[in-house]
């Protein structure tokens, strides 16, 4: 068993847009070892699970992946 709370562990706070890091880090979204990957691998899991606390976690994990 576990508690399971919604937050983000480091709070964001865009100031000014890079392009050059922006780049960078839409980079780390392609492959198979990318980002991108390892989300859908998450959301897939999720069909698996028994328990609703795991799949809403899995899903949790998947869309933070996808929306950092």
């Amino acid at each position: 068993m576990w508690i399971y709370e919604k937050k983000l562990e480091f709070p964001i706070n865009i100031r000014k847009p890079d392009a050059r890091l922006a780049k960078i880090m839409i980079e780390q979204y392609g492959g198979p070892d990318g980002e991108l990957g390892a989300s859908l691998r998450y959301l897939s899991q999720k069909f698996t699970m028994v328990t609703p606390e795991a799949k809403a976690t899995l899903n949790d994990i998947a869309t933070e992946e996808l929306g950092c």
